[in-house]
């Protein structure tokens, strides 16, 4: 039916409605958000690798040249090599940006803890300077000088989340072809918000790392730290890719990626001593630990793990930066009885939140500035005597796995907010943790019998992407992580 055919009466019954609706449609649109200008500002170093630093015995922790030393700006410390450094690499990550335009660096080239020092080892002459992950790449030339000097690098505007330095030229030292760098700033011209006090955490986090690595060198050096369950030193090298890996196995997420890691650690391991308790593993991941009760733990050995090359307690707030990258992951807890069994009294309470619970950053003690760690625990069936199965008046048997979900508000850019993260603890037959394994890797532990008890001797680690393989042990010498 046309409008022409339309009686009077009824358009005028219409009219509102139409001029309603031309209203409607006629209503200007949103006005567009205006872009926040670009800014130049300081970015602390979060985290830090290489494709090899140098290790030797009579120099193992407070000046042990790994690459994290360049982000502590002081120049008594330094990223240094065992080589001439020509061909290696230092790859510095930094708080992600968005709207990326330009990187000044500022370097200082050599190991300038003093000018002796400083002539004595070699420096960088020409580097290959690249932005990541825009891959933009700059060759630049740095001079034979101490103090600081600038680097510029400008990218199309873009994310923003490392820098790595190529090593292509060096200036030769006086008395060691050792290649030191002691310190390197970054400030970033970008769009994304400004957040000064969440930087500033990044120093305060190495400062207090320097501190914890100078107190274990004072504790190796005494009979108390040489009687621990671990090494003075760890070195981590990375195995490679040696398969094709689907490009997206979990999807989903979450507990998801702790299965997978322990399917490729399983496959890794093979047949072996090891297969009950990867087995084990999988099984809790598989049922997302249905079978584990809650319980509040009390270790009988409280002392802290000391800080050791090579090893790590993972933090709270990994998904801003991730200190273990290129080391095993320990308890979380940091405390030395959950290296064994026999260290932690277990109390199982009802009451408590449960996994899901936990992990949906339900509990309000998820949402407090303070970490809260929750355990669940499962152990072996009572072994059966006089009294039947589960005999001795119903006492269970040996603690066979934990699991530790912590929580709590963390420091982000854009200011605080709940996260948690997930660990899961595996002890075998001996009683000695035996699997360590979480959402990024699984990891075996294997212990030795030294003069002072058992000893971590090394760990093989699998990541949930191939290229983050490690193989962990206690040794001395050049750490090559390529």
């Amino acid at each position: 039916m046309s409008v022409r055919s339309v009686p009077v009466a009824v358009l005028l019954v219409f009219l509102p409605v139409l001029s309603l609706v031309s209203s409607v449609t006629a209503a200007p649109a949103a006005p567009a958000p205006v872009p926040r200008p670009a800014k130049e500002r300081r970015l602390h170093v979060a985290s830090a690798e290489a494709s090899s630093y140098l290790v030797n015995d009579w120099n193992q922790f407070q000046e042990n040249y790994l690459p994290l030393y360049v982000g502590d700006d002081d120049p008594r410390t330094a990223w240094s090599l065992k080589t001439e450094g020509i061909g290696e690499w230092l790859r510095v990550h930094v708080t992600p940006m968005e709207g990326a335009t330009k990187v000044r660096l500022r370097i200082r080239n050599g190991y300038q803890k003093t000018p002796r020092l400083w002539e004595a080892n070699s420096r960088a002459h020409e580097l290959t300077v690249v932005l990541l992950p825009s891959k933009t790449t700059a060759d630049v030339a740095l001079k034979d000088a101490a103090d600081w000097q600038e680097i510029v690098v400008e990218q199309p505007a873009g994310a923003f989340e490392a820098v790595e330095l190529r090593v292509k030229s060096v200036y030769a030292g006086k008395k060691y072809d050792d290649l030191c760098l002691s310190d390197v700033q970054l400030y970033v011209t970008a769009t994304s918000s400004d957040n000064p006090a969440f930087e500033k955490q990044h120093l305060e986090k190495i400062t207090a790392w320097k501190k914890e690595r100078a107190a274990a060198a004072k504790l190796f050096r005494t009979k108390l730290g040489q009687s621990l369950p671990i090494a003075p030193q760890y070195v981590a090298a990375r195995r490679g890719r040696r398969a094709p890996e689907p490009e997206n196995p979990c999807p989903s997420g979450g507990i998801c990626w702790m299965s997978y890691t322990l399917e490729r650690a399983a496959r890794a391991a093979g047949k072996g001593k090891h297969t009950p308790a990867l087995a084990a593993a999988a099984e809790l991941a598989r049922t997302e630990f249905a079978t584990m009760t809650a319980v509040k733990i009390a270790p009988r050995d409280k002392r802290a793990i000391p800080t050791v090359d090579g090893l790590c307690t993972p933090e709270l707030n990994a998904c801003q930066e991730d200190p273990c990258e290129s080391a095993l992951r320990l308890p979380m807890t940091r405390q030395m009885g959950y290296l064994a069994a026999e260290a932690l009294a277990l109390v199982e309470q009802s009451g408590l939140p449960s996994y899901a619970d936990v992990i949906a950053l339900k509990p309000p003690r998820c949402h407090h500035d303070e970490t809260t760690t929750f355990a669940w625990a499962l152990r072996d069936a009572a072994p059966a005597g006089p009294g039947g199965v589960g005999g001795g008046g119903g006492t269970t048997g040996p603690l066979r796995a934990l699991l530790l979900v912590a929580c709590g508000l963390v420091e982000g850019r854009e200011g605080p907010f709940p996260t948690r993260r997930a660990q899961l603890l595996v002890y075998g037959t001996d009683g000695r943790l035996e699997v360590v394994a979480d959402e990024d890797e699984a990891a075996v532990l294997d212990w030795s019998q030294g003069a002072n008890g058992p000893k971590l001797a090394r760990a093989t680690v699998t990541a949930n992407d191939a290229n983050g393989d490690l193989d962990i042990e206690a040794a001395a010498g050049t750490v090559a992580t390529k």
